[in-house]
């Protein structure tokens, strides 16, 4: 039996029994408005639902019970989960904007790739869920349980809430946490390789033994405090007081025109993170190197060299990038106020342009930027904010 909600995609089950259940959604969501309301009604109560597709906007789904349902590709922003109890469900590419999950149990759920912005999950469970398979044959029946891992790999949730939320041994690899709220949360043995922590509230967090390996963050007394002892932190630390090295070697190049110092390379380096604000990285290659979240604000960067390199959170503005080349590189949500992308004069009289030839440029902002004759030719630009 198919049915349709709001114009959503047909649901349809795997089987007669979870069928019938879906068929009458619209009445069980009516009945659930009254339960969630104190006025009557019944709760929500689904199991192995396929309610993929679903758009149900703004709903008050507080208390109900979906267990190891399907709501992936759902468009349900703003939908209130307070205390609902979806254990081993399935939310994969959904639109959860603004949605409050407060104290719900997400036990082995799986977000992947879902856009949780703004989302509230304030004392939720997302430690690992219990999984039953049945297996056998009409008349034995064996009964199988797996863990079944939360999963929230490549989520955004830039600008969430998770104040005390459970998240041991929870995967994350490549979350945007970008300005969250991760006051007292448990991150005990939680994958959060890759993770985007920028901005982020972590007083309190428990990161013991959490994989935080080319996690974006900034160095400071928070972190110092977050991540102490953690082996993948401590080893940050050591590459940053290498870098500091290399540049003021660099810095000692550029003064002497040559004569001393060593030019600086990171062609092909992990530099998540860094600060080189203010620096003098003129002609330095950055080439394929990854720079996300790094603040290179202000900094000297005349003819340096960012060909195929990835500039996720980069912090570009008010830098002097005359001559710069970007060719192949990717730039995403990066800041260059005010920065000087014009031609680079040189000795012989010619002039070396900043160069975007096969560069992509999306949600960057641009205003006050100086660009060149050449402009950004060549480039794939979206949802960027013009100079002017």
């Amino acid at each position: 039996m198919v049915g349709t909600l709001n114009g959503s995609a047909p649901m349809q089950s795997t089987t007669d029994a979870t069928a019938a259940r879906v068929s009458n959604l619209p009445q069980q969501l009516a009945e659930h408005a009254q339960f969630a309301k104190g006025r009557g009604g019944k709760r929500l109560e689904l199991r192995l639902a396929n309610l993929t597709g679903l758009r149900l906007r703004g709903f008050d789904l507080s208390g109900a019970r979906m267990l190891a349902s399907n709501l992936s590709s759902a468009d349900m922003e703003g939908v209130l989960f307070r205390d609902a109890d979806l254990e081993n469900s399935l939310f994969i590419g959904a639109n959860l904007r603004s949605c409050d999950f407060s104290r719900a149990n997400l036990r082995g759920a799986r977000f992947y790739r879902s856009d949780l912005q703004s989302a509230r999950l304030d004392g939720t469970d997302m430690r690992v869920g219990t999984l039953v398979i049945k297996t056998g044959t009409k008349n034995q029946t064996d009964h199988n349980s797996f863990g079944a891992v939360t999963d929230l790999s490549f989520c955004n949730m830039e600008g969430a809430s998770l104040q005390g939320a459970v998240m041991r041994k929870c995967r994350m690899r490549g979350v945007n946490l970008r300005n969250a709220d991760l006051k007292q949360v448990d991150f005990q043995e939680a994958d959060l390789q890759g993770v985007v922590l920028l901005g982020a509230e972590m007083n309190g967090a428990n990161f013991h033994l959490a994989d935080i390996s080319d996690a974006v963050f900034s160095v400071d007394e928070q972190t110092r405090r977050a991540f102490r002892g953690n082996p993948a932190f401590e080893a940050h630390l050591r590459g940053l007081d290498e870098m500091e090295r290399i540049i003021a070697e660099h810095e000692r190049w550029v003064d002497s025109t040559g004569r001393e110092g060593r030019r600086a390379d990171f062609t092909g380096q992990k530099l998540r993170g860094v600060d080189f604000r203010g620096r003098e990285l003129s002609a330095v290659s950055f080439r394929g190197a990854e720079l996300a979240g790094a603040n290179l604000a202000h900094a000297k960067l005349a003819a340096a060299d960012f060909q195929g390199a990835r500039l996720l959170y980069t912090d570009l503005s008010g830098t002097d990038l005359r001559g710069a080349n970007f060719t192949g590189a990717t730039l995403m949500h990066g800041r260059l106020e005010a920065a000087d992308l014009g031609d680079l004069p040189l000795r012989n009289g010619n002039a070396l342009p900043a160069r975007f030839q096969g560069a992509v440029l999306d949600w960057c902002d641009l205003t006050g930027a100086r660009p060149g004759p050449a402009g950004f030719a060549g480039a794939k630009m979206a949802n960027c904010t013009p100079p002017a």
